[in-house]
């Protein structure tokens, strides 16, 4: 319990932090959440949901979303895919940090990931606990393609990102932004995390200087 209220601190206050300085370089946020009330409510009794409401929004509202979703710079969610602590479901389908990378994908590429069917098919890679069989799901996947594209965007803010490509078009550059804001790992909420998932966040000049 201790080493949970701790970890919720640092996730509050990183992601805090990246709010209200967007002079920060790089940000790695690992096994959080996007809020906190969707993970409290079903922890308590029924009769007390309206007061579960009351006091998380009141007393302990963190939204981590609502604060990543205006920082613009690099930034890795580190997902654990036996997370028992911030799944609903027991699963990684279940796992809140994946509402916190739609929102901050959401918020920084709005053409592409509000889509209808881009945003299905983020959420059956969100189901995935590997990057192959999402890999497989986008067949005519061109890296190329995305390094083209990203060239024609001069955000961030990149808003118009993938505005005006077909829905195949639009299905590739997704999938290769999802991939560079995600890292899979295994593992549960309180597992030490190994080494070789503290990689730096991915940057639009990593693949455009190559």
């Amino acid at each position: 319990k201790q080493w949970y209220q701790r970890r919720v601190a640092i996730t509050a206050g990183a992601s805090y932090l990246a709010n209200a300085h967007s002079d920060i370089g790089n940000v790695i946020i690992d096994a959080s959440f996007d809020d906190i009330l969707p993970l409290a409510i079903p922890r308590m009794p029924d009769f007390l949901a309206s007061v579960t409401e009351n006091c998380c929004r009141k007393y302990f509202n963190l939204n981590n979303a609502a604060l990543l979703t205006k920082y613009q710079g690099p930034i890795r969610l580190i997902r654990r895919n036996g997370d028992e602590i911030i799944s609903t479901n027991g699963h990684a389908s279940g796992n809140r940090g994946n509402q916190l990378l739609v929102a901050v994908l959401q918020s920084r590429y709005p053409a592409l990931f509000k889509d209808d069917e881009v945003a299905n098919m983020v959420d059956d890679w969100l189901d995935q606990t590997s990057p192959t069989p999402r890999r497989l799901s986008v067949p005519r996947y061109d890296l190329e393609f995305c390094k083209d594209q990203l060239r024609k965007s001069v955000g961030p803010p990149d808003n118009n990102l993938g505005k005006d490509l077909d829905r195949d078009e639009k299905l590739i550059l997704s999938y290769y932004l999802f991939s560079k804001h995600l890292t899979d790992c295994e593992g549960g909420h309180n597992n030490p995390l190994y080494r070789k998932y503290f990689k730096m966040p991915w940057k639009k000049s990593d693949d455009l200087n190559h």
